[in-house]
């Protein structure tokens, strides 16, 4: 284990950490802004690491659909998510007329694809903070909510770093990722589940323990996923961070990749089963 880079990621979440957490709980249009912000930049960085593929992603359109469809799931209208969706591809294939610069075919790909997964998956941290005011109980439910997810995925994700570099031995995916073990992973997992049981005591509302305990597993087993889906990514694009915007953590991407499909999965559980 490399004790400086831990150190350096250490100190960066434990300043960051409170002001992301303080958004997540209070949510309202403070969470809206902040998710828009990271679709942005995520977006930004996907489209840059696209280009080691000689594949060109519209920002401009992309960011804009981006910002349209995360505003309509704030508040609640499918239909004009149907709509801009709709529109912005159709603007994309415009500006390809007019682009001279890649493929066609792949450019309008890669920036359809970028733009759907990533507005779609960050937004769910929408969908699950105002889930309350769908489900007639008290709003600030779901801040404890998504504090949980945030606070155990850093557990899990510390944990299966440092445990997996002292005592990983068998490589998980080696092609994907050749740093993962099979023994990071099973910590990480082992260190959701106390994470949340933790959270669920301390401070979390509305939730039942046998939900706080699916929670957990989702984040110990498909968060750690999001992780690997990043890693294929990036192996594909030949570089080692989506970008070194954030000291010690890489890039605004390598930040979210895990809650990017976690918390889709506790919105769909939590939303048509547990409440």
């Amino acid at each position: 284990m490399n004790y400086k880079d831990f150190l350096v990621r250490f100190l960066v979440a434990l300043v960051m950490g409170p002001l992301l957490i303080a958004t997540f709980y209070f949510g309202k249009i403070y969470l809206l802004i902040f998710v828009t912000l990271v679709t942005w930049l995520s977006l930004k960085e996907f489209f840059d690491m696209s280009r080691n593929k000689e594949v060109y992603g519209q920002l401009i359109i992309g960011g804009a659909s981006a910002l349209i469809i995360l505003t309509s799931i704030y508040f609640h209208s499918p239909e004009a998510i149907a709509t801009f969706v709709l529109m912005s591809i159709i603007a994309i294939f415009f500006k390809e007329l007019y682009q001279k610069q890649g493929s066609p075919l792949l450019n309008a790909s890669v920036t359809l694809f970028g733009t759907l997964f990533l507005s779609f998956l960050l937004g769910s941290f929408i969908l699950l903070r105002q889930l309350p005011l769908y489900k007639g109980i008290p709003y600030n439910w779901g801040g404890s909510w998504l504090v949980m997810i945030l606070l155990t995925t850093w557990l899990c994700d510390t944990a299966a770093y440092v445990l997996g570099s002292m005592f990983g031995k068998h490589k998980l995916i080696k092609r994907i990722s050749p740093n993962k073990s099979i023994e990071g992973s099973a910590a990480g997992f082992v260190f959701s589940i106390v994470g949340v049981l933790i959270c669920h005591f301390w401070f979390v509302h509305g939730l039942e323990l046998k939900d706080s305990i699916i929670i957990g597993a989702i984040i110990g087993s498909f968060g750690q996923y999001g992780d690997l889906f990043e890693s294929m990514i990036k192996r594909d694009a030949g570089v080692k961070d989506s970008s070194n915007l954030i000291p010690g953590h890489g890039g605004v991407y390598d930040r979210f990749d895990s809650l990017m499909v976690s918390t889709p999965l506790i919105y769909i559980y939590l939303n048509f089963y547990a409440l």
